[in-house]
């Protein structure tokens, strides 16, 4: 008996707080409808990021540890296996890494440039929604701060024509139900400041190591061969056997 009154107590509980709820977003006005649209898209962004800007989808270790020894793919004439170990997975990194093999570059500035080109292209693809979080940092308390003046408008101008106020009571509550839009549009803005700033902090941990495993890929492809090559940057060597083809993802 104790435990089923207590979860119909936690039932009752429930459901007055659904109440206070629906009534808070009900004095909020026209304005709350806005703020409620704008915290619903706040939720899907961060959902989304959460999901796509996992390690394992951008760079997943199998491919770094690859990478990170590239050099041995290079001396042992492994080139093809690093090749299909990359085509087979479809992250951002195993792209960059593809777009620097298989480029058929003259030298390692060129080289250096496609594949610094390639990992632009694939950190803008990976900042996709992120402005929409700045956006929602952005207007959210301001949608809050002019519902809240609407409110205000409302309630001095149900004052009498004569000034006299017909209820304190009445104009304090007005003034708190105006309130509300702005609670709610702050209580949006600083959820979502927090995970903006992790994704951006984020983003930029993962750009760095892409930066990093690309770099060594590059070094260990324009090593010089021999030490008759002073200079690998202007070697004529091509970068991977004439006999491979690889069709490149796009």
């Amino acid at each position: 008996m104790p435990v089923l009154l207590n979860i119909a107590d936690l039932g009752i509980e429930f459901s007055a707080s659904l109440d206070a709820v629906w009534a808070f977003l009900l004095e909020g006005g026209v304005f709350m409808v806005f703020l409620v649209a704008v915290s619903l898209l706040s939720v899907a962004v961060i959902l989304y990021k959460a999901v796509t800007l996992r390690a394992d989808n951008i760079a997943p270790l199998r491919v770094q540890k690859a990478l990170a020894h590239a050099d041995d793919f290079v001396a042992g004439d492994e080139l093809p296996q690093l090749v299909d170990l990359l085509s087979g997975n479809k992250s951002p990194l195993s792209r960059i890494g593809l777009t620097a093999i298989t480029g058929g570059y003259s030298g390692r500035a060129e080289a250096t440039a496609a594949t610094e080109a390639k990992a632009r292209e694939e950190i803008v693809g990976l900042e996709r929604g992120i402005a929409l979080l700045e956006v929602v940092i952005t207007i959210a308390p301001l949608l809050g701060l002019l519902g809240t003046v609407s409110g205000l408008v409302a309630v001095f101008s149900n004052l009498d024509v004569g000034g006299v106020i017909g209820s304190r009571t009445e104009v304090a509550r007005g003034i708190a139900e105006a309130l509300n839009t702005t609670i709610a549009g702050l209580a949006i803005a600083v959820p979502t400041v927090v995970a903006h700033s992790y994704f951006a902090k984020k983003l930029e941990r993962m750009g760095v190591r892409m930066e990093s495993l690309s770099n060594g890929l590059l070094s260990a492809l324009c090593k010089p061969r021999s030490p008759g090559v002073l200079n690998p940057e202007f070697t004529e060597e091509p970068l991977l056997p004439s006999s491979v083809h690889v069709n490149q993802q796009p």
